[in-house]
């Protein structure tokens, strides 16, 4: 009996997912072709309506986790925190296994310097143990501020090249809506599928680090965030195919600025966010340091990222991964 239950609760984790997925790609579908049709920019829509859709199956896993108290706040925290590592660890370094990925001046002095200060203030935030409202809501004040910093940035582009970045989102960002009660269907079966497919995963992650013998932190630093992250590893294959490598950068840096500004700021408005102390052993330092090693690797021009680098950053993420399971995640404060 038990290992019937534990196989429903294996299906019913890959099943959020799915759903997770799912319902993150029909949201965003319906609701950006509702917004172009109430003659909404493409650009607006691409830096608002895309760019948090693709972001709801983080942000909805860590509110409802969150929200469950005790161990799903480990899994909240531990999704923010292991999902930053697993853009840059896993997603960027397979990336860069696959071909050298040249990547964009601008990223380099610009947003990727966000994101290690963005990282140094939330470690900061959340080394006392948790993350308070008022600590929240200037996250996402930080969100709101980094939208419209974005936005300039893409208006002061020309035309065309405005729209080649806004394309690279989503190829269909530009087409309106012909059918509006079809678009409105998928914008509430999309949040349907969120919503479900995040209980489901919040469920059964506990359940299945019960059966596994470690904390809800370690399912939440592995398992939860590389499923979360699966939009993202998408994205950034198909820009590698297309040979639009600089894509996956900025792909990933969005990613991980979205991660700490709109979901830990979310979460924590909702009900302050609790960080166990161990994670600034080990977790939050291995967040920060990733973040470096890779600025490190792209700053020199011509800035690229080889595929011995790539490897090194796919190394050092599974090494990570290797001692979260081996230190037996169940000892965790």
């Amino acid at each position: 009996m038990l290992t019937n239950d534990l196989t429903i609760h294996v299906l019913l984790f890959m099943a959020g997912f799915a759903l997770l997925t799912g319902g993150a790609e029909f949201l965003v579908r319906g609701a950006s072709r509702l917004a172009v049709r109430l003659n909404v920019s493409s650009i607006v829509v691409g830096l608002t309506v895309v760019a948090f859709g693709t972001s709801l199956p983080e942000l909805l896993v860590s509110l409802i986790a969150n929200l469950r108290g005790d161990g799903g706040s480990h899994i909240a925290i531990g999704n923010i925190v292991g999902s930053n590592i697993a853009n840059l660890g896993l997603i960027l370094g397979m990336a860069g296994l696959i071909a050298a990925i040249p990547v964009e001046r601008h990223l380099v002095r610009r947003e990727y310097p966000l994101l290690i200060g963005v990282s140094v203030v939330f470690i900061i935030m959340a080394w006392d143990g948790s993350i308070n409202r008022l600590e929240g809501l200037l996250l996402v004040a930080g969100l709101i501020a980094f939208t419209y910093y974005s936005y300039t940035a893409v208006r002061e582009l020309p035309g065309a090249e405005a729209l080649d970045v806004v394309e690279a989102i989503d190829p269909d960002i530009g087409q309106p809506s012909t059918h509006v009660l079809w678009d409105l269907l998928l914008v509430a079966g999309g949040l349907g599928g969120l919503i479900l497919g995040a209980q489901w995963l919040v469920d059964s992650a506990q359940v299945l680090a019960r059966a596994l013998g470690v904390s809800e932190l370690v399912i939440g630093l592995t398992l939860v965030a590389v499923g979360t992250s699966l939009p993202e590893l998408a994205t950034s294959i198909v820009a590698m195919i297309r040979k639009e490598g600089d894509i996956a950068v900025g792909n990933v840096v969005g990613s991980n600025l979205f991660n700490m500004l709109f979901i830990g700021g979310a979460s924590a408005l909702v009900r302050p966010l609790p960080v166990p102390l161990s994670m600034r052993t080990a977790d939050l330092p291995a967040m920060l340091g990733l973040t470096l090693l890779v600025y490190l690797l792209i700053r020199r021009e011509p800035s690229r990222l080889l595929r011995w680098q790539g490897a090194l950053i796919v190394a050092a993420y599974l090494a990570y991964t290797t001692w979260l399971f081996m230190a037996n995640g169940s000892t965790m404060i």
